[in-house]
């Protein structure tokens, strides 16, 4: 009997959200402490382009300037939400300060710690308990996505938003309530402001609620334009702000023919070339933001039509990085339990994890034709996540089913 009590004690605990994100924050900020107050600069400030154009919306200079050494000028580099979140801190506790950076990394373990009780939630709910509880639980612990979420980057944000878009799902799949789709297309519009990428999702999601209906012989048509339109008026001031600025069709960042090229370009070999304007913006500064990156995108489309062949090579190559950095051994099997957890799910015709399996499969594809870094991948490790658990738990409950069997089966 007392260990039952215990049992039950136990259990109650690891399935508490309120430990669960107290163990996740302290886990962020722990992993925060780490930097002494002489590297905050080397470390979170030098190099950010997020922080560069807070910097110049609050010294007066408008959303301009992504890195050092370039003129004050407009820019559309980066995409505008986690800019202003970090100018309102600039505002509150001064520019490129240490509490401004203690106040913007706080706040990135409050929304991770965050998302760690959402999958805890939903994993209970799509999952099951054993599911949830445990990838919650993966979540919360593991250093490496400590690390990744206290930089001072739009990851944890946007993992957030994703979340909560994967937690609305299903939801909007058995709904035509016309709020909760309105609802999906201001988040949509906010995650797409906040990381381009998004957008690569979110259709989708769109795609696989309107078969959702249909297989229930219901019509959502009206409701998915109205949350696709509310997306769309989300997403248009910042674009008509970018045509009155360059004077061109440019809906959120200017940056894909940079991006294109980085990868993707004669000797291509390194993270960054000495070109780039966070090394060298000689030639950024010369031929202006517009017009660097429309060069630079015609060197990476010329690459790719006289080289289709290693075009391939190295896109192929991305998707292999994509999932297996970084180093070690941790990311290999947790990606490839993820993949047959998508797999498993299609074989067992759960249609309500397909959105775990359109976010792996959506969100990295511009990775797969530009670059790509370990840190990209946050955006959906919760998905991920919530997949390999899902594959594990799967695996252990055929064992036990397996061992009852033969267990019975000996018995006299």
């Amino acid at each position: 009997m007392p260990f039952a009590r215990l049992a039950r004690a136990l259990l109650k605990v690891v399935q508490s959200p309120r430990v669960v994100f107290f163990i996740a924050l302290t886990g962020r900020l722990w992993a925060a402490s780490q930097l002494p107050p002489e590297k905050a600069w080397r470390y979170f400030y030098q190099y950010n382009e997020f922080a560069r154009i807070a910097w110049a919306v609050v010294s007066g200079h408008g959303f301009s300037s992504p890195w050092a050494r370039t003129p004050l000028a407009p820019t559309a580099v980066e995409p505008p939400v986690y800019v202003y979140l970090l100018a309102g801190i600039f505002k509150l506790a001064g520019a490129y300060s240490f509490w401004s950076l203690w106040i913007a990394i706080g706040l990135n373990a409050v929304l991770s710690a965050t998302t760690a009780v959402l999958i805890l939630r939903i994993g209970q709910r799509t999952f099951g308990s054993p599911v949830g509880v445990l990838a919650a639980w993966v979540w919360s612990c593991w250093l490496y996505e400590a690390v990744v979420a206290v930089r001072l980057w739009e990851s944890a944000l946007s993992a957030f938003l994703l979340i909560i878009g994967l937690l609305w799902l299903p939801e909007l799949a058995s709904t035509l309530r016309a709020s909760r789709w309105l609802r999906f297309g201001a988040l949509a519009g906010a995650g797409a402001l906040t990381n381009t990428s998004l957008l690569a999702v979110f259709p989708f999601c769109w795609g696989w609620l309107w078969i959702s209906h249909r297989r229930e012989g219901r019509s959502c048509t009206r409701q998915l334009v109205a949350s696709v339109g509310v997306c769309i008026l989300a997403i248009l001031p910042w674009t008509i702000r970018n045509y009155a600025t360059f004077h061109r069709w440019m809906p959120i960042r200017d940056n894909f023919g940079l991006e294109l090229w980085l990868g993707n370009h004669e000797g291509v070999a390194q993270r960054f070339n000495t070109d780039f304007p966070i090394l060298n913006p000689g030639e950024y500064n010369r031929l202006g933001e517009i017009r660097f990156m429309e060069t630079k995108r015609e060197i990476a489309l010329r690459f790719i039509r006289e080289h289709p062949g290693e075009f391939l090579r190295l896109s192929g190559r991305r998707v292999f990085l994509y999932w297996t950095a970084p180093e070690g051994p941790a990311w290999p099997v947790v990606s490839l339990l993820a993949w047959i957890g998508v797999v498993l799910a299609f074989g067992r015709k759960r249609t309500e994890l397909m959105p775990y399996a359109i976010a792996m499969l959506a969100f990295p594809l511009p990775y797969y034709i530009t670059h790509t870094f370990p840190t990209y991948r946050h955006v959906i490790e919760p998905a991920v996540i919530l997949m390999a658990t899902y594959t594990v738990v799967s695996g252990a409950e055929i064992a036990g089913k397996r061992i009852r069997r033969a267990g019975s089966e000996g018995a006299p």
